[in-house]
């Protein structure tokens, strides 16, 4: 699994540029990602390969590949030769980089694919919206709020979770009443929901193998820098290269 990149050059490069001014809206509204193509029809497969590109996604596309390149070494090789990346409160502070390391370690397939296509679907959004410098500021921000928990805990996680956290409530709490889930739900409901479902899973123990605090944290540190984001917040299919 590797990073898809959107790429053209020469005469195709300016076929794209042209083809690219409806590309960030979907029938529902402006939310980007969908492909929309002049019969109407949205690109399938096509749409998820053309949302990840380099330029416009610096950060994002890091995020994928050093996700995937880790959890490949730790599948190919064993677990233990990727172990020193794993956050654990016991070997604190002498590996105090994991505190960030962590989040680039995944424990098995569903781990990986679900973080990375939220990081894929949402995640690329979130960075044109707010810059890369702003998005990277927000994730290892999640990614170290959800290790201090660990941490206070006296505990070990691993998982880009907190950081998808972060992502996520950023997202829906930025646009609450557009209507991009199914059946017309409110973009509000889906963080809503989640956090009571956390917090019940917390206070019931349900899924303990789960990082539900590293979650709350994580989206905690969403919600904060929205708050404070917001005002720098672009259109991002305002392309320069498009006009």
């Amino acid at each position: 699994m590797t990073a898809p990149v959107s790429a053209c050059c020469g005469r195709s490069r300016c076929a794209s540029r042209r083809r690219t001014s409806a590309r960030w809206r979907s029938r529902r509204g402006d939310r980007p990602g969908i492909v929309q193509t002049e019969s109407g029809d949205t690109g399938g497969v096509r749409e998820m390969v053309e949302i990840v590109e380099v330029k416009k996604n610096p950060l994002s596309t890091l995020f994928l590949a050093v996700s995937v390149v880790v959890f490949l070494v730790a599948q190919l090789t064993g677990p233990e030769n990727v172990r020193f990346l794993a956050f654990d409160s016991a070997e604190w502070p002498g590996r105090w980089y994991a505190l960030v390391t962590y989040g680039f370690v995944h424990v098995d397939w569903n781990h990986i694919i679900i973080n990375m296509l939220l990081v894929v679907w949402i995640g690329t959004w979130v960075e044109r919206l707010i810059g890369s410098a702003r998005y990277a500021l927000l994730v290892f921000s999640a990614i170290v709020a959800g290790g201090v928990t660990l941490l206070v805990r006296q505990t070990a996680g691993i998982g880009f979770s907190a950081a998808v956290a972060a992502i996520l409530f950023y997202y829906h709490f930025a646009f609450p009443w557009k209507r991009e889930l199914p059946l017309g739900v409110p973009n509000i409901v889906l963080p809503v929901a989640l956090f009571f479902l956390s917090t019940a899973a917390i206070v019931f123990g349900w899924l303990p193998a789960v990082g539900h605090i590293p979650h709350i944290a994580g989206a905690l540190v969403g919600l904060v820098l929205l708050v404070f984001f917001r005002r720098y917040h672009r259109p991002i299919d305002d392309d320069p290269q498009d006009r």
